[in-house]
């Protein structure tokens, strides 16, 4: 099971969050001394949360295009790189799309063309979004996608929220219910027949009796995100690497943790 760190990268100074001191939002050049430090503990798949400085209605994506490509320039040969593509730490309302869809498909796009000119080895929607994976494959039909294609509406978002100023109470109704089991299966079918790479379960505790449901109906691979809320609840010595133990149990291909490093 592969491991890759996620990491927060702002346009402005390295600030904290209430995800402890090795997840602040990390600037530019910070972000190059974590990945240095994270290559040395054998990680080397990262991915990065863009967050801009001030949330726009009209959002360019050249400042997150700028520093992908930086770090691919510097670390292309000793590292994968994923970045995140979704609006809610861009736009002022957090929502993961805009509220017309067709803007919502031209900013997503727009993102997507970015990073993947920037050099970033995966792209990673996570707008919930029917025609994302497909927009993406027919613009850019060399790229890798990794899609959230499995996203439950979750109390285990919290962290994640806060350190990227999303308000608290805002209703996603775009994302699935946890109880609707085959509905969370057919999701990742879909994104798989949009042309997607890898699959994913997010958050992984609640998703995680998927993971071979999803792989078998699609044939691909199929990962687990261990959210912030997953992450801030991690406490006794060896419970990482417990649950590592358990998603790696249960057939997940990949790990994504704030706290990959540490295993």
């Amino acid at each position: 099971m592969r491991l890759i760190q996620a990491l927060f990268l702002t346009e402005g100074d390295t600030k904290p969050t209430g995800l402890g001191e090795l997840n602040p939002l990390w600037s530019l050049y910070d972000i190059h001394e974590r990945i240095l430090k994270d290559i040395a503990l054998g990680v080397d798949e990262f991915l990065i949360f863009p967050v801009p400085v001030a949330k726009e209605h009209d959002p360019t994506w050249g400042w997150i295009g700028e520093a992908v490509h930086k770090i691919k320039d510097r670390y292309a040969y000793e590292s994968k790189l994923a970045v995140d593509l979704c609006l809610c730490s861009t736009m002022p309302d957090g929502h993961c799309h805009h509220p017309d869809p067709e803007r919502s498909r031209e900013l997503m796009i727009n993102q997507a063309r970015a990073v993947h000119r920037a050099g970033a080895d995966t792209l990673a929607p996570s707008d919930c979004q029917p025609h994302t994976v497909s927009d993406i494959r027919t613009q850019i039909p060399e790229a890798h996608i990794m899609s959230y294609s499995t996203k439950f509406r979750s109390t285990f978002y919290r962290g994640y929220r806060e350190a990227i100023s999303i308000e608290k109470g805002i209703e996603r109704t775009y994302q699935l219910d946890v109880n609707d089991r085959e509905g969370a299966i057919q999701r990742s079918v879909d994104y798989s027949n949009d042309g997607a790479d890898e699959l994913m379960v997010k958050p992984g505790i609640t998703g995680i009796d998927l993971i071979e449901p999803i792989k078998q109906r699609t044939g691909k691979p199929c990962g687990v995100f261990q959210t912030s809320g997953e992450w801030l609840g991690i406490g006794a010595p060896g419970s990482l690497k417990e649950t590592h133990d358990v998603f790696q149990r249960a057939g997940a291909d990949y790990m994504i943790s704030y706290g990959a490093r540490l295993l």
